[in-house]
């Protein structure tokens, strides 16, 4: 019974390890996605931004507010006021662009972060992978030393049997049950 626990303990560690691997295997797709849709995303980013230079939102509302207050207070006519509201116009065209890129800019700013979170993620399941790896080997290698050991006693018996059954013929017992000093002991004569 203490055998299969061993092994039960080394299967459960590779449970574990395998529901790590997929878990790991998911934080890495998750990763790289992000990396590439950041990609795809600066790369459409920069685009834009060389396509049509906008200043930033809050400059452009600015200037829509500055034109619509000039507009109401101040008297024009009607040629001029129509040159102002085209210019309001068009600025509101291109608030709607800036804010577009503003949007795009605050996404890229997520995503980075996503992607400091997923490197972080997949760095921790690295590393305990490689604790339960390294533990699913000590497990192994323990319970192959124990197999080893088992064997060599197991052996060692055997042997200790076999002298046993060769001496016993020998070991005759008095109906006392005393045994002679010459039938336990083998005297050896001294070299001259």
């Amino acid at each position: 019974m203490e055998e299969q626990k061993p092994a039960g303990d080394a299967e459960a560690l590779e449970k574990e390890k395998a529901g790590l691997l997929e878990r790991l295997k998911e934080a890495d797709r998750r990763y790289r996605y992000k990396v590439y849709e950041a990609k795809a995303l600066s790369e459409m980013l920069e685009k834009r931004k060389k396509e049509n230079p906008l200043p930033p939102a809050r400059e452009i509302r600015k200037n829509i507010h500055r034109l619509e207050f000039i507009i109401s207070t101040e008297a024009r006519t009607l040629k001029q006021e129509r040159e102002l509201v085209k210019e309001v116009r068009g600025w509101e065209k291109k608030l709607s662009g800036a804010i577009e890129v503003e949007r795009m800019e605050r996404r890229l700013v997520f995503i980075s972060e996503d992607i400091k979170r997923a490197e972080q993620q997949v760095k921790e399941f690295e590393t305990r992978m490689n604790e339960l790896r390294a533990k699913v080997h000590e497990k192994q290698s323990a319970e192959h030393k124990s197999r080893k050991e088992k064997k060599l006693l197991d052996l060692k018996r055997k042997v200790e049997e076999e002298k046993l059954k060769e001496i016993k013929p020998f070991m005759k017992k008095n109906e006392d049950g005393r045994v002679d000093l010459g039938e336990i002991c083998v005297i050896k004569k001294k070299e001259k």
